[in-house]
């Protein structure tokens, strides 16, 4: 799964239950969430050398390196072409709960007109259909990022510094794109899974509530209230899945692994 990040409860808060070294590395939670989003913050330099930061639309590269359509009438582009310093926000989505416990990455690198527009111009239109208005205007081109440091943050106590080597090289999760659907379903219907998970999987017998958090390939990370408070917990796979059709059955197969040790029958395979 390569490096790991700091995948901790936080400075001051409890350790995370269950088996955290199956959550994926920082490269490959970077990766995905490129992939994932689609607007960004971009910041390039003004003439007297200050951060100009611009909401920008974008579209991933298959190296993963962002591309985006501006004009060259804008105070960005004007930026771009005096300096190709820029830098890239790029944050989770915000449905509810402290922003600041959601994941964002800020991409820092260079900028660099694409001379070819047509390699990009029918994925950027597929994924942005309204760019289609000004897409062919003469004073709008591509841009593209190409990443030298990546600044990785997945909530609090989570944080690291991701190689540009290792962010080329990481997959994205085969799982991105359904993984919201995923995790409301276990959410809406299945809340008595969760808790089991949490219960016996992750060893927290007390808790009394669970919620699912995420769905990646190698696990489920899930919020466990407990008598001592709120409690992560990372629950993985047996095998990394790779597709989201897989989902269903590794869930089922873990429901079924905590109703065999809550029946006793694992115990009962080890003392025999």
């Amino acid at each position: 799964m390569g490096q790991k990040g700091a995948h901790g409860g936080g400075d001051s808060g409890p350790p995370i239950a269950g088996n955290p070294s199956t959550f994926p590395s920082d490269a490959e939670l970077a990766r995905t969430l490129v992939a994932s989003s689609g607007t960004a913050t971009l910041s390039t330099l003004t003439n007297a050398g200050y951060p100009y930061g611009s909401i920008v639309s974008y579209v991933a590269s298959d190296a993963g390196e962002p591309v985006v359509l501006i004009s060259d009438l804008a105070e960005h582009t004007i930026n771009a072409r005096r300096s190709d310093k820029a830098s890239l926000l790029i944050t989770e989505q915000v449905d509810e709960g402290d922003p600041l416990g959601k994941a964002r990455l800020t991409l820092v690198g260079s900028l660099s007109l694409i001379s070819n527009p047509m390699e990009v111009k029918n994925s950027y239109l597929q994924a942005h259909e309204h760019a289609a208005y000004y897409v062919d205007f003469d004073d709008f081109n591509f841009w593209k990022l190409t990443i030298e440091e990546c600044r990785y943050v997945g909530g609090f106590g989570h944080m690291s510094w991701v190689s540009c080597v290792d962010y080329y090289e990481a997959e994205i999760d085969p799982l991105f794109k359904a993984a919201s659907e995923i995790v409301s379903h276990m959410n809406n219907d299945h809340a008595d899974a969760n808790l089991l998970y949490v219960q016996i999987l992750a060893n927290l017998p007390s808790s009394s509530e669970a919620k699912m958090l995420g769905i990646d390939r190698y696990g489920v990370s899930l919020r466990a209230l407990t008598e001592g408070g709120p409690r992560m917990a990372r629950i993985g796979f047996t095998e990394p899945l790779t597709s989201a059709e897989e989902a269903r059955p590794a869930i089922i197969t873990l429901l079924n692994k905590a109703r065999d040790i809550q029946n006793g029958s694992e115990i009962l395979k080890e003392e025999s």
